[in-house]
């Protein structure tokens, strides 16, 4: 079976870095969770003129901004930004 899987950009690595380890946990969980269900409602929707649709995710301290790929089953996760 395909699973899901996630992709992270460098930046946002580095940002997913920069967190405390409770936040870092709390990402990862999120970043799971998407891959479990990359289907879910997200909080909010980035649509550039010309350019594919951007997802968001809302946490406490983070939002994580992400597109869905169907053909490779894979989340790819573009930004990672404290609020």
């Amino acid at each position: 079976m395909n699973r899901w899987q996630f992709v992270l950009h460098q930046q946002a690595l580095e940002e997913i870095d920069k967190l405390r380890p409770a936040e870092r946990r709390e990402v990862r969980s999120v970043l799971l969770r998407l891959t479990e269900d990359p289907w879910q409602k997200p909080d909010a929707q980035i649509r550039p003129p010309n350019d594919r649709v951007y997802l968001v995710k809302n946490l406490r301290f983070v939002r994580i901004t992400y597109w869905l790929d169907a053909f490779a089953r894979e989340v790819y996760i573009v930004r990672v930004e404290r609020i």
